[in-house]
């Protein structure tokens, strides 16, 4: 739905689907709400919506001052990006009893009512008086107990209302808040579930794309609003019907290495790029060994006499810090400086640790993307490869990978070139730090 350009005191237009949810604010049967939605539903916006709302029936229905209206997100510094500003053009002027508190971020009625944004990962200190309505955002985010020791009580002074809203994170407190709200939940709660495309706000164009950018559970979770658990193989895309296939070193075209930095074992996995694919031609595995030999190891195999360097290592961040050599050299310092007579390699390195899960969703997606495309390879030579990406794990019941079993150097040392290659957004892009001739 196109919607004019939003101004202070405007009617704030809903689409279809923000509406359902809406109109089934303040009655009995739908108390407290829960909306499961996919990225970019416009959830800021019905949140807008919902404030406006709540503040003109505190007046209207003539409830205590002393029962607030409250925003709130898993950290307060994301409450205040959010909404705060999208709350104060959200409410008239006329109803404003002065200035909006900047500080606290809060707006005072002239009915004495208050409307505030809040952090809810602090939630102890949240405690008060009582709820008018309460509308959680990003609510998978939000620790569980902030509902059931502070938000919950404060809204039973007055028998409030609420909207938990969100895009989930696997089966957690939100997928239980949502069951309340379906057949054979609790009498007061009502739930929705609707997709990004389902929301009206994002083209198909664009879902097409993130088909082609994501793997197929974060897309299913993201944009299809899915319920995704995250136990069992990390890297659940790699097959090896599907990705094991030849792929012959070809000493014509740039080498792509992925490193992890770990003395037992330093490890290396070996990448070129042809027709837009990457295919690991080669690992490199050395037991209880430093950055010094694995520099030598590559050299010695994928080295070229009088060229300039066409070797580009994607370093783990961590070896910025980590020193390997009683010099003091750092580990990703040896990579930049490595000599021996021979050219230097090219380092294209993160200024810091992406998400653990952001690497390994892109590692997902290169091997198949929720377009079912293919664009990652394995030679049948990398069995060390081949084994971690079939046989690394979750630890049991969390969504933290098990480092125990030792598979987790191939797949973070693929991760690492992956990530820094293919994934990273332009603001990540704009601190990589790229050194060599």
């Amino acid at each position: 739905m196109a919607r004019v350009p939003f101004r202070a005191n405007s009617i704030i237009e809903l689409t279809a689907k923000q509406s359902n949810i809406y109109a089934w604010g303040w009655q009995p049967n739908a108390r407290h709400r829960v909306a499961v939605c996919g990225r970019r539903f416009g959830k800021t916006f019905l949140a807008m919506k919902e404030m406006r709302r709540a503040a003109h029936l505190a007046a209207k229905w003539g409830i205590d001052p002393e029962n607030e209206i409250w925003y709130g997100a898993p950290t307060f510094k994301q409450a205040k990006r959010v909404f705060w500003n999208r709350l104060k053009r959200a409410i008239p002027r006329h109803w404003v009893d002065g200035k909006p508190n900047e500080s606290e971020c809060y707006i005072r009625l002239k009915t004495g009512h208050i409307l505030r944004i809040v952090g809810l990962d602090n939630y102890d200190a949240l405690r008060g008086s009582g709820l008018f309505f309460f509308i959680g955002d990003e609510w998978a985010d939000a620790q569980p107990e902030c509902w059931t020791e502070v938000i919950q009580p404060m809204l039973s002074t007055c028998n409030g209302n609420s909207l938990r809203i969100g895009t989930p994170k696997g089966f957690d407190h939100f997928h239980d808040c949502f069951q309340l709200g379906q057949p054979g939940g609790e009498g007061d709660y009502r739930s929705w579930h609707y997709t990004t495309i389902q929301g009206g706000n994002v083209p198909e164009a664009e879902i097409a794309r993130a088909r082609r950018d994501l793997d197929a559970r974060t897309f299913e979770q993201e944009y299809e609003a899915g319920f995704v658990t995250y136990s069992g193989r990390v890297v659940y895309a790699f097959t090896r019907a599907g990705s094991v296939r030849p792929c012959p070193y070809d000493d014509t075209l740039p080498v792509h290495v992925g490193m992890d930095f770990n003395v037992n074992p330093m490890t290396a996995t070996v990448w070129q790029e042809v027709d837009g694919a990457s295919l690991q031609v080669g690992e490199v595995i050395i037991p209880t060994s430093n950055t010094h030999e694995m520099c030598d190891e590559l050299q010695r195999r994928y080295g070229r006499a009088g060229s300039v360097s066409h070797i580009t290592v994607y370093p783990d961040p961590a070896g910025a810090q980590r020193r390997t050599s009683a010099q003091g050299k750092t580990d990703i310092g040896i990579l930049r400086n490595y000599e021996d007579g021979r050219p230097r390699f090219n380092v294209v390195a993160m200024s810091s640790h992406p998400l653990v899960r952001d690497r390994i969703n892109v590692t997902n997606a290169r091997f198949c993307n929720a377009a079912d495309d293919r664009l990652a390879f394995v030679d049948p030579s990398c069995r060390v490869s081949i084994t971690a990406y079939e046989r690394h794990t979750y630890k049991e019941g969390t969504s933290d990978p098990d480092k125990e079993g030792g598979f987790d150097h191939p797949v973070d040392a693929a991760g690492y070139y992956f990530f820094t290659r293919f994934g990273a957004s332009k603001t990540k892009r704009a601190a990589v730090a790229v050194m060599g001739r």
